[in-house]
């Protein structure tokens, strides 16, 4: 059996128990739908625990990323769009770091080249909240999604301003529904269960997570492993 393996470079810690998990999930979907041969999907490696401290430019990040993930077969390069778009993102945040791995690959230095971008509008945590049902059960509440504040329909996720302003005030909303010692709830706590729990396909009715799936199906069909 052939084994995928993947790396992930994150911009946070917090998207860190959160991210991995999805792109597992997206891999292994699109792998069963599009697959020659049964291929074994590993959790992808998180490297970004000391790269942030010893480089300090980006570009310098992304190489340094693309050097570890030597002999992987995918490099996962995170940024939050921070903006109502992510091109700006990708062209400041990614695009120089891709030409940069590209130019030092041609120097039969040992990089990653497959390189792939995720980018969520605005943040990872809008993301978060695709999927009112799953949210309601990780948090454990039985309000509607109108009464958490939670979009209906999953594109609409990208047009909040604070989507991580607004999971928190989801949970807060949960928890009001508790009793008094049961109020304490650490938000970071949701994050991989959601994950594990959330509807990729009302994910994929989110244009950025949409993107993500488009960009590494083309990175899977380049290695071969899909049609």
């Amino acid at each position: 059996m052939t084994a995928l393996v993947m790396a992930l470079y994150a911009e946070g810690h917090a998207d860190e128990g959160f991210l991995p998990v999805i792109i597992q999930r997206t891999a292994e979907q699109v792998l069963a739908q599009r697959g020659r041969a049964v291929v074994d999907v590993l959790g992808p490696i998180i490297l970004n625990h000391t790269i942030d401290r010893q480089f300090p430019t980006r570009v310098e990040r992304m190489l340094e990323a693309a050097r570890r993930a030597s002999g992987y077969h995918a490099l996962i390069v995170h940024a939050d769009a921070d903006y109502p778009t992510r091109d700006r993102a990708l062209a400041e945040r990614f695009i120089p770091g891709q030409k940069e791995v590209y130019k030092v690959g041609q120097t039969q230095e040992s990089v990653c080249e497959y390189l792939v971008p995720i980018i969520p509008v605005q943040m990872t945590e809008a993301w978060m909240l695709a999927d009112p049902d799953a949210l309601r059960e990780v948090i454990g509440v039985r309000l509607t999604a109108e009464a958490i504040g939670v979009p209906a329909h999953p594109h609409q996720v990208e047009s909040d301003p604070d989507p991580k302003q607004t999971l928190n005030t989801v949970i807060q909303k949960a928890l009001a529904q508790r009793s008094r010692r049961r109020r304490r709830m650490d938000v970071r706590s949701v994050y991989e269960p959601l994950a594990r729990q959330i509807s990729l396909a009302r994910l994929s009715g989110v244009p950025a997570y949409a993107q993500f799936m488009a960009d590494l199906t083309r990175t899977l069909i380049a290695l071969h492993l899909i049609v």
